[in-house]
């Protein structure tokens, strides 16, 4: 019974390597985001001194502000494309016609 540790939160017996409770899914390993360190108890990194809760909170409203910059970057993306596909009878019907005045000035020019 020496390399079971008990969950805080349920008393749940749990394997020393077990990052979750089996029983109640809770957290006993906590990761400080900072330099990565691994301690079982405590909000303070016991390595690097910083507060898990507010690098973690910080990380996540990072992560947040990137999931918004995609999104908004993927749908200017969508609206561009279909931007250039409703343009696209217009400038190719433009081509056209500047190649069949070309076309036809040049007929022109060389009947005469």
């Amino acid at each position: 019974m020496s390399d079971l540790l008990e969950c805080p939160k349920c008393g749940h017996p749990n394997s020393k390597l077990a990052y979750f409770c089996n029983n109640c899914h809770a957290l006993l390993i906590h990761r400080c985001p900072n330099c990565w360190h691994e301690q079982r108890v405590g909000i303070v990194c016991k390595k690097c001194g910083a507060n898990m809760v507010l690098a973690s909170e910080a990380a996540y409203e990072t992560s947040m502000a990137e999931d918004v910059r995609s999104k908004r970057d993927k749908a200017t993306a969508r609206a561009l494309t279909v931007w250039q596909i409703a343009l696209l009878p217009f400038t190719s019907l433009a081509g056209l016609l500047w190649m069949l005045v070309a076309k036809l000035f040049g007929l022109l020019l060389f009947d005469r």
